[in-house]
């Protein structure tokens, strides 16, 4: 069930139309980033991370700025943030492998709700973007680009939503099929079509930068 955003009742429709989804070969061509520089970052604080920490380089200066900008606390509220997308993903889908399937998805999507939330819309997408910058399997890569968008749209959709209710509403697209998972293939599948635990592993094929994989073949007509 999904809230009303402006009335902060309850809608019946799903947030996507699922005649609507997009050709799932399209969204691997179209959701990857490119490859950043990894760097080992610390805070200036002592006592966020107990030790540096590898990550993008454009992570590393987004957080130099948010701490700038809002100091120890802030910073530690970001970690929060991730922490708590991490243990709401296993209470709400306790598989035995997260990765690929349908707790992935939900935290992808819940953690950029929630930076949505509390940093706006255009931090979540720069930072979880960033986040992507490394050399990723391209379905894995494309998986957690669209999951993190449908995240943000659900936060922006509702403003006023409760931490609670974003769990509830992210819950609900996994469920209406509007997130992505791999399947046993090793192929991009909706959400929907994904038994919960079923999942596959990607595939492993990574694109080369600024050619994306024609995979045609790969995704039949049926599969959106």
């Amino acid at each position: 069930m999904l809230l009303d955003p402006i009335g902060g009742g309850s809608a019946i429709q799903p947030h996507q139309p699922l005649n609507s989804r997009p050709d799932l070969g399209q969204v691997e061509r179209d959701y990857q980033v490119e490859t950043d520089k990894m760097i080992k970052w610390e805070p200036n604080y002592v006592g966020w991370f107990v030790k540096s920490t590898k990550m993008t380089k454009t992570e590393g200066e987004m957080l130099d700025n948010l701490q700038s900008k809002e100091g120890l606390n802030g910073v530690n509220e970001f970690k929060r943030i991730g922490k708590d997308a991490f243990s709401t993903s296993e209470k709400r889908f306790d598989t035995n492998r997260a990765e690929d399937g349908h707790q992935d998805a939900f935290r992808h999507a819940y953690w950029n709700a929630r930076m949505t939330k509390e940093y706006g819309e255009k931090f979540a997408k720069d930072f979880a973007t960033a986040h992507e910058g490394t050399l990723n399997e391209s379905d894995r890569e494309a998986m957690d680009l669209y999951n993190n968008e449908v995240g943000r749209r659900i936060a922006t959709e509702n403003p006023h939503a409760s931490n609670k209710e974003l769990a509830d509403l992210v819950e609900a697209a996994v469920g209406n099929g509007e997130m992505i998972v791999i399947d046993r293939q090793g192929n991009l599948a909706w959400s929907d079509q994904v038994p919960v635990g079923d999942h596959g592993t990607a595939n492993g094929l990574v694109m080369e930068e600024g050619k994306p994989r024609p995979d045609g073949e790969t995704y039949p007509s049926g599969s959106t």
